[in-house]
């Protein structure tokens, strides 16, 4: 609880700047268990964007943990957490779930430039990807399926200048005033077209190629933001064969795996691990090599970067 108040503390310093908000990942539970909960998480994004006077470029709800990024000041963010959490533990007790812990915190990271930006954006468009849950800009609980999709167009909702106060109370549990235009689907709950400005992502991503190509080659990025947000990241034994390759181009001639010196060798063990966060486990089995022999190089001096 100590670390939380810290943490909260500091952020609260922080001035008006972009901030990658990330939720802490709860191991005891889910914050969305449902189809209903997750809709109410898309209608507490929209809330806090007026609420707080925060600005949303994009975002993703995952079952046990939120990524928003965001435009404010630290002060802000900070609230906007605490009235999310207070939110949606009141959402979970309600519907027969245990609350969120008392210690339950959030990282808020600046970003300080567009390099850094993109990366951030291709982070939490590919999160669903990467936990294998759906194709990109296919996950209906994040606003990534705006980003060069004609399909988001067609998804409309009832706007709230044809709602009764009846009816967005019962959506948005508050008496928060919206504007007329913003729009409940049925299913999905505030439709992230409502609020979430795109402009920056059509910015930093040229063209609909740029994004996708991006979206699924960019690793270094992803291992850096989550190395930075402490998230650990779930490799598929192709995606670990394309960063090799990569590597390979880049920084050894193209020469094959087994061609390599044991000075490559281990070089490359080095950067597999502690550039792209792979696992030992991976690295043995994609250059052919045993587990005892990458353990050897990662203890190793002579190849610590």
């Amino acid at each position: 609880m100590e670390k939380f108040r810290k943490d909260r503390n500091e952020y609260r310093e922080m001035g008006k700047g972009y901030y990658h908000l990330c939720t802490d990942g709860w191991k005891d539970g889910n914050i969305f268990n449902n189809v209903a909960q997750f809709a109410y998480g898309m209608v507490l994004m929209g809330l806090i964007c007026i609420r707080f006077s925060l600005e949303i470029y994009d975002f993703s709800l995952m079952p046990n943990h939120i990524h928003i990024i965001l435009s404010g000041t630290g002060n802000d963010a900070v609230e906007a957490f605490l009235y999310l959490k207070r939110k949606l533990n009141i959402r979970l007790v309600s519907d027969g779930y245990k609350p969120l812990p008392e210690d339950y915190g959030f990282k808020l990271i600046p970003i300080k430039n567009e390099d850094q930006m993109r990366a951030n954006i291709l982070y939490l468009d590919r999160n669903h990807y990467e936990k294998l849950m759906a194709v990109p800009g296919g996950y209906p609980w994040c606003s990534s399926y705006l980003t060069y999709s004609l399909l988001g167009k067609f998804i409309e909702g009832k706007r709230v200048k044809d709602m009764t106060v009846r009816e967005i109370i019962r959506w948005t549990g508050s008496k928060t005033e919206l504007p007329p235009d913003w729009q409940f689907h049925p299913v999905l709950g505030l439709l992230p077209s409502s609020f979430v400005n795109k402009r920056l992502v059509r910015k930093l991503f040229k063209t609909p190629k740029d994004y996708t190509t991006r979206l699924v080659k960019d690793y270094e990025s992803f291992a850096k933001i989550a190395h930075s947000i402490d998230e650990e990241i779930e490799y598929q034994e192709q995606d670990v064969e394309v960063i090799v390759s990569s590597l390979l181009q880049r920084n050894y001639h193209g020469k094959p795996v087994s061609r390599l010196d044991g000075a490559e060798l281990g070089r490359l063990t080095v950067t597999l691990n502690s550039q792209y966060n792979v696992s030992p486990e991976h690295i043995a089995g994609t250059l052919g090599i045993s587990l005892h022999i990458v353990n050897q190089f990662l203890r190793a001096k002579d190849f610590k970067q």
